[in-house]
């Protein structure tokens, strides 16, 4: 019944947005309709795990009424965001420059802020919660992304939105709402601390609400490439929003164990305990891929889904997962290796993962030009480079690695048109190629390897017999180029393989190492 009540509620004020934007009684602030409208609509097509914290029935009719779920300082945050994603020249100071795109919004969501930072409210929080995403990715701004996130998460806790009503003593809507923003600000805390390199400041345990949304109208609404580069006509399909989103948060709650049992500096550091904890969180990331919907793992099943920017970035971030819960056991304690067995099925599988993601932005850029990829793209791209680099430094500039090592720093100087974190990691990237003494790419190797001039014959693996530790699930591209992969790898030299990984221990912050 309540299913759908939300779901014809919804309905309604899909219609009534034309509606109102026709009447001119949406608040845009003093910005164009046409050109705030499509800003939105940018938003709400792209922006899954921050939109998503932001209950767009209720933004939208309360956009016309002055109600509670809509402020000029949450539209402003929605407005810079988006804005690096319009064409439009209008909207940049520097006409030519598209870093410049959106800066009158921050301009104006700073003015406002002052008048709001003091007061917990829904849309302060939410507005704070996606600006604070924007200014590290795009602006790699971390102290200030911090703070908003810090703040944010502070006023989450005021308004007791870590804890959710009983179903029955609140309006199906106020208790969506609450849902939404107790998911979304848990996702954007996890996903900050990956990108970031801090320990999380909210934790599962202290959160009571299922993942069962009951909202589902944008399940099967048509997805929109509207801010996506396409290389060849899409087809209709459905974005599969609701389902995203409910993997994407049960994700996250295991990127909160890897951060809290792996690499907090509080952990129980003995060898047992690690091996444990890892074991139990492999179990736990298998049974997620295994439990997936077909719909969003193309991989896995090629012939019912179809590659969505969004479901690429979530196997992407499995990718990551498998590699950051597998790291720590090549090296000891002191870099040093644990055991041969296990450091060897450990880099396998951080090879197979790293592979994996190459396979995957390979396969995006046959549908969606990379340089308008989410930041999450870029993030795995650092993350699969890292590992790369790694297994280069032992094979050599010749070995098809070293294909994937330079496609990965390739793309990573792509996407410095949209965010300057990205220009940070391929950095910290091209410093960890000093440190293992190889020969660093350099721009004249973009040509010749780039992933739109790759064979995707050449990347696909039909069949391996790479013992990942993650049997399972379809590992059908767990190869780039290397169906001889386990000979490339049987040779390697498992101590120098440990001592690559001591750049992470001798860096300033064993955090700061897990950031871009």
């Amino acid at each position: 019944m309540t299913r759908h009540l939300l779901f014809s509620q919804t309905a309604r004020q899909r219609q009534l947005e034309s509606l109102n934007l026709a009447a001119g009684t949406l608040d845009f602030d003093s910005v164009d309709p046409e050109i705030g409208i499509h800003l939105l609509s940018i938003y709400w097509s792209r922006q899954l795990y921050t939109a998503q914290i932001i209950y767009r029935p209720a933004f939208m009719r309360d956009m016309a009424c002055e109600g509670p779920y809509f402020s000029k300082l949450l539209l402003n945050a929605i407005f810079f965001v988006v804005s690096k994603h319009c064409d439009s020249p209008e909207l940049r100071s520097d006409p030519n420059d598209i870093t410049t795109a959106g800066w009158k919004f921050r301009q104006r969501f700073t003015q406002l802020l002052r008048d709001c930072f003091d007061k917990s409210e829904i849309t302060t929080l939410q507005a704070l919660l996606i600006m604070s995403n924007a200014l590290f990715s795009r602006c790699d701004e971390r102290s200030l992304s911090w703070l908003y996130a810090g703040n944010a998460f502070n006023m989450f806790i005021d308004l007791g939105l870590h804890v959710l009503p009983s179903p029955d003593s609140i309006p199906a809507e106020e208790l969506e709402i609450r849902k939404r923003v107790l998911w979304g600000a848990y996702l954007i805390d996890k996903i900050q601390c990956l990108f970031q390199g801090r320990p999380p400041l909210l934790n599962h345990v202290n959160m009571r609400a299922s993942l069962d949304f009951l909202d589902d109208f944008d399940e099967l609404e048509p997805f929109q490439d509207i801010s996506y580069t396409t290389i060849k006509p899409y087809k209709v399909v459905p974005s599969l929003n609701v389902s995203l989103l409910t993997n994407f948060c049960e994700l996250t709650t295991i990127v909160e164990r890897i951060l809290c049992e792996i690499y907090s500096e509080s952990r129980d550091s003995s060898l047992t305990h690690r091996e444990s904890v890892s074991e139990d969180i492999k179990s736990q990331l298998r049974r997620w891929r295994q439990n997936l919907t077909p719909q969003l793992d193309y991989l896995s099943f090629p012939n019912q889904s179809v590659l969505l920017p969004q479901s690429a970035c979530l196997l992407a971030l499995f990718n990551v997962l498998i590699i950051l819960v597998h790291r720590p056991l090549i090296t000891g304690g002191q870099g040093g290796v644990i055991n041969s067995t296990t450091a060897h099925e450990s880099v396998n599988a951080c090879t197979s993962a790293a592979n994996q993601i190459v396979q995957i932005l390979h396969d995006y850029s046959q549908h969606f030009s990379l340089s308008s990829a989410p930041y999450m793209l870029s993030y795995a791209t650092y993350i699969s480079a890292t590992i790369h680099a790694r297994i280069v430094a032992q094979k050599g500039s010749n070995s098809t690695v070293f294909q994937s090592l330079v496609l990965c720093r390739n793309i990573l100087v792509e996407h410095t048109r949209l965010y300057a974190a990205a220009e940070k990691a391929k950095e910290n990237l091209d410093k960890l190629i000093s440190h293992l003494g190889i020969g660093a790419p350099d721009d004249n190797q973009r040509t010749s390897t780039s992933v739109q001039s790759l064979p995707g014959e050449s990347i696909v693996i039909e069949d391996s017999n790479i013992s990942t530790g993650e049997q399972g699930f379809s590992d059908r591209a767990v190869g780039f180029g290397s169906p001889l992969l386990n000979l490339e790898l049987s040779d390697l030299d498992l101590e120098a393989i440990a001592q690559g990984f001591q750049v992470d221990v001798e860096s300033l912050s064993f955090w700061h190492s897990l950031g871009a």
